[in-house]
């Protein structure tokens, strides 16, 4: 088929809705308002404890990879003390 002669036919190849998309959700959105709603509420004081916990907690799984960076950084200085004669 030519380029020039091509029309659109209305077969749909790869459909585009795209209903993945966070914005194109709306039907999941009210069935997670919904879900949300019938939980019992946490007061401000409790999600802010819930959250300082895990911020601490995420940081100390942290804490052996930045001894390991900082142990590396120790050698490496360390080496080149030694080979500069310094």
């Amino acid at each position: 088929m030519d380029r020039k002669t091509q029309e659109d036919d209305g077969r749909t190849i790869a459909d585009m809705s795209a209903e993945w998309m966070p914005w194109n959700r709306g039907v999941w959105r009210r069935k997670r308002r919904a879900e949300r709603t019938a939980q019992p509420q946490e007061s401000k004081e409790e999600q802010k404890r819930k959250y300082r916990a895990a911020v601490r907690a995420q940081y100390l799984a942290m804490l052996p990879m930045l001894g390991c960076i900082l142990a590396g950084f120790g050698l490496m200085y360390f080496l080149l003390r030694l080979w500069l004669g310094a």
